[in-house]
């Protein structure tokens, strides 16, 4: 590919002004980004049924990060590997203060009124912002995402997300006390013209494809139950 140019930048709106002559682009390195696979638990929870049930209940450079910039991503599967709810809990001063909710009727937080508030749909992603790297990154969408994502993978006419002439744009809005998150379906001949990305040659989704993570990995591991009593101490501590 080319080396960019001053001119060759995005407008306000995220688009390019103008597309490039097209050319036959270099070979590009698929960089992939994964959790350890673990063995699905008594927490496992995933695909679309779970993000009404999780959702009624309830950021490393391993997550894809959404700017206020349009970045064009390729989601690798129809449902998301992971869909879990967390509770945040402040008094935590040492490492995390997100916790994995059991999902439960036996979670010791939900058993002492703390509300799992947090939910999250975890996808992979392959992140196309740096249109020569290419990278494997885990794409944590909140639960409007989550069901904007569902209607277009249950869509006939829209999906799957896995569509192999299917993209994605994603920005945010941050506002006076809110972020807004703006999703736009992107077809594959559309992408050089609009956004001066060229898609995913075969051989480069493939190996993205085979680097997934499967379904019911944990992006975030459950606390055991000492861990567990040991947050529910503090919190009763503090009270």
């Amino acid at each position: 590919m080319p080396a960019r140019t001053a001119e060759d930048t995005r407008s306000q709106s995220g688009r390019r002004d103008a597309a490039p002559a097209r050319r036959e682009p270099a070979p590009r390195e698929a960089i992939s980004g994964r959790v350890v696979a673990t063995g699905a638990g008594q927490t496992a929870m995933a695909g679309w049924d779970d993000v009404d049930k999780i959702a009624s209940a309830a950021g490393g450079d391993f997550y894809l990060k959404v700017s206020e910039n349009r970045t064009v991503i390729k989601i690798l599967s129809d449902g998301p590997f992971d869909v879990y709810a967390s509770h945040w809990i402040d008094e935590i001063e040492d490492g995390s203060k997100s916790i994995r909710c059991w999902a439960t009727s036996d979670c010791p937080l939900c058993g002492i009124g703390d509300k799992a508030k947090r939910f999250s749909a975890c996808f992979d992603v392959v992140s196309l912002e740096d249109p020569d790297n290419p990278t494997m990154k885990v794409w944590e969408a909140g639960i409007k995402m989550a069901r904007q994502l569902k209607d277009i993978a249950t869509d006939s006419k829209r999906g799957p997300l896995d569509r192999p002439d299917l993209y994605f744009t994603i920005r945010k809005e941050t506002k006076k006390k809110s972020v807004e998150y703006t999703l736009e379906r992107v077809k594959e001949r559309d992408l050089e013209e609009e956004y001066n990305v060229p898609p995913l040659t075969e051989p480069e989704l493939e190996e993205f494809v085979s680097s997934r993570h499967e379904y019911g990995t944990h992006v975030k591991e459950p606390l055991d139950q000492e861990a567990m009593d040991e947050v529910v101490n503090l919190l009763m501590d503090d009270a």
